[in-house]
């Protein structure tokens, strides 16, 4: 049996339906039953849970061969971090008291850097906790920047006709695909020949400024001079407040912006066949496109 926390998001619910196929027996844990029923339906076992009741986690990994340990983002939360740390610790309070052998954690790219980097500095606190387990085989997956980013920026393209952020428009970031994040997750947790502690990066298919995403994404959605606009800090902290994001949210994001600015976020091991994944900026932008397009 894996089990697989937030799998009612992107990742998870890829991972979930990626793991049945390969005809793994399945628990899929989130907060939401309506968001749970199209699993259950699938074949997945599906369960309701809390998760940041560390009592409940355990339960629910009670039994498990591997688990698959992803923090859902609350972008309202007044205290981010304490936020990610509160959910840390009933992952590895469940793993702990399960029993659990193997896990795989979604992680981030910068994730060894304690300070600076914005959001990530959560998992940061979130490896080192499951890295003092005893007797736990865990594999740290640190995947680049989310192409699925470029959906924020859907309103300001319908709207204004631009795409924009804080990152500079010729920043070259690794951006990958979350589908092929799932399907690394979901080959490590079938196989689990990770020992120890290993850490994996997902660069993608290649390094990607903004200025060439938004190209990709403007040709896909027959706007082909869609122009990228790299935005202050202060004017990027407003607008995601106005969407709803906490204070403490938006700050951490300029942060990370700004880590990106000034190459702090970067990648630490070589790009290789084993952290390259195949879904390119091209094929994502049909995706896109089809988003777009609906709305």
């Amino acid at each position: 049996m894996i089990v697989v926390t937030a799998a009612t998001g992107q990742i998870g619910h890829a991972l979930v339906e990626e793991l049945l196929k390969q005809g793994q027996k399945v628990r899929a844990l989130a907060r939401d039953a309506k968001k749970l029923a199209p699993l259950a339906q699938k074949g997945a076992e599906t369960r309701v849970v809390d998760l940041t009741d560390g009592a409940a986690i355990a339960e629910a990994f009670r039994g498990a061969s591997a688990v698959f340990l992803l923090i859902p983002p609350r972008y309202n939360a007044p205290d981010f971090r304490a936020y990610y740390n509160q959910v840390s610790r009933a992952y590895v309070d469940g793993v702990r008291a399960a029993g659990v052998k193997k896990v795989v954690n979604l992680s981030s790219l910068g994730a060894h850097l304690p300070d600076g980097t914005g959001p990530i500095k959560g998992l940061y606190d979130h490896e080192k906790r499951l890295d003092a387990l005893e007797s736990v085989d865990r594999l740290h997956l640190r995947p680049g920047y989310f192409m699925e980013n470029a959906f924020f920026g859907l309103g300001l393209i319908k709207a204004q006709g631009i795409n924009g952020s804080p990152i500079a428009p010729n920043i070259k970031i690794p951006m990958i695909a979350t589908r092929d994040i799932a399907q690394r997750a979901a080959r490590a947790l079938a196989a689990g020949d990770f020992r120890e502690r290993e850490v994996l990066e997902l660069h993608g298919p290649r390094d990607l400024s903004l200025a060439e995403v938004t190209r990709a994404l403007g040709a896909a959605i027959g706007k082909p001079d869609l122009p990228y606009v790299q935005f202050p800090y202060p004017d990027a902290f407003n607008a995601m407040v106005n969407m709803g994001l906490s204070p403490d949210v938006a700050a951490l994001f300029n942060e990370m912006y700004k880590a990106f600015n000034e190459g702090a976020l970067k990648p630490t091991q070589p790009r290789s066949v084993e952290t390259t994944t195949p879904t390119s900026i091209e094929e994502f932008a049909k995706s896109f496109a089809a988003v777009y397009g609906a709305q």
